[in-house]
């Protein structure tokens, strides 16, 4: 035996690999698992002493168990069917959904109510006016012709602001900013645009136009004003369209003779509502449909993706309205005329809703079908939900099911 063969044979028995057994192989992905729990066992205790510690105010029972309804650890079976929230009645209550709750807004302040009943919010202030809209993020409210905006989400409200001249508008963006129109000292009108994080980003001052409206593109980096002011005697409207990183207008066209009713982008453009045409133009700012309302007496207008729905009042009719579908390039899609007035009218993917006192419509403009339903006089207004209608009043809100109105018609 050399004198080295004792290391010789520990080098060779070291070398020989042992095949691991079954038992040894779960045993190691035991102990990862354990580990890899306990990890994130203490990452979740960290991320609770620190929400204790720097914001307490903000959690509470009812936000947990709000945050807990979005979690889904199972099949929805829940089927929603002729369900009814009640609420305190005003004559001013206007209501949308948010998140899949209704918020309700007067003159008194807002209420976000979830379909069980439970009151998720509640806040208290005065507004002469209200207005309110959502983008998927926040809620807005503000006080048209007021001085205030506050902006709210599920749990509380988020922002105040109070402007030294009354509000005139507001447009929000899917994205989460959002765009002003006020006044300014020394000028008539001015826009102000916000991030998501309620900042300032960009402001534009109009010392000689009067901006009715402004639209603020989906992702927040554009807006359109439709402005109004007098040369020689004549009311002009201005489209403009403004990037939020330059003062100066990438877009300016004028309209003599008409005042401003609205503006809206379009997924090809936008479109332009005043008192004597519609327009819609195409992304490259050129006009694909010019459409005059005559002598016909425009009661309201309304712009749904492509789609324009106007009301006409009726001549020799009282009360009478015709309603009709316009599509982008200025074709009618759909006309009708109703003996009476009309509460509201609404279009849901290819299905117009149209409501008056005790009566709702429903026009399958695809198919060409139409049902007619009679519903409590109390329902006034109409809110969608997705695909969903709810019929809305003064105290309370209720999702339409057709089969629980069958035999009404």
């Amino acid at each position: 035996m050399g004198a080295f063969s004792v290391f010789k044979k520990k080098k060779s028995n070291n070398s020989k690999q042992q095949t691991p057994t079954v038992e040894a192989h779960y045993m190691k992905l035991a102990r990862r698992a354990s580990l890899l729990r306990y990890t994130v066992l203490v990452l979740i205790v960290l991320f609770a002493v620190y929400s204790f510690s720097f914001h307490s105010s903000e959690i509470t029972v009812d936000n947990f168990e709000y945050m807990m309804k979005f979690l889904n650890v199972g099949e929805d079976t829940e089927v929603r069917e002729n369900t009814v929230i009640a609420f305190d009645g005003s004559k001013g209550n206007r209501g949308i959904i948010y998140k899949g709750d209704l918020a309700v807004l007067n003159e008194n302040g807002l209420t976000v109510t979830g379909w069980d009943g439970d009151v998720i919010l509640r806040e208290t202030f005065s507004f002469d006016h209200p207005k309110m809209i959502e983008n998927g993020i926040n809620v807005f409210c503000y006080d048209l012709g007021g001085k205030e905006l506050r902006i709210f989400n599920s749990y509380s409200q988020l922002q105040r602001t109070s402007y030294d001249y009354p509000i005139r508008w507001l447009s929000a963006a899917a994205s989460g900013e959002y765009a002003i129109v006020s006044s300014a000292k020394g000028y008539r009108s001015a826009v102000y645009v916000y991030d998501k994080e309620f900042r300032l980003i960009f402001s534009r001052l109009f010392g000689d136009k009067y901006v009715d409206f402004v639209a603020i593109s989906p992702n927040g980096q554009e807006f359109i004003t439709a402005a109004h002011y007098s040369k020689n005697g004549n009311l002009i409207t201005q489209l403009s369209k403004f990037s939020t990183t330059s003062a100066d207008a990438l877009f300016t066209q004028e309209f003599i003779g008409e005042i401003p009713l609205g503006i809206y982008y379009t997924s090809e453009g936008c479109c332009l509502l005043t008192t004597d045409k519609m327009r819609y133009m195409s992304n490259n700012n050129e006009i694909v449909s010019e459409t005059a309302f005559g002598e016909r007496k425009l009661l309201s207008g309304k712009v749904f993706g492509n789609r324009t729905l106007v009301n006409y009042a009726l001549e020799g009719l009282s009360g009478g309205t015709e309603t009709v579908v316009y599509r982008a390039d200025g074709s009618v899609e759909f006309q009708k005329r109703f003996a009476t007035s009309l509460s509201d009218t609404l279009i849901c993917e290819n299905t117009l809703y149209t409501l008056s006192p005790g009566t709702l419509t429903v026009f399958d403009m695809a198919s060409g079908e139409e049902h007619t339903y009679s519903i409590p006089t109390s329902y006034s207004s109409l809110v969608p939900d997705g695909n969903e209608l709810i019929l809305f009043s003064e105290n309370q809100a209720e999702f339409f099911n057709p089969s629980a109105y069958e035999g009404k018609e």
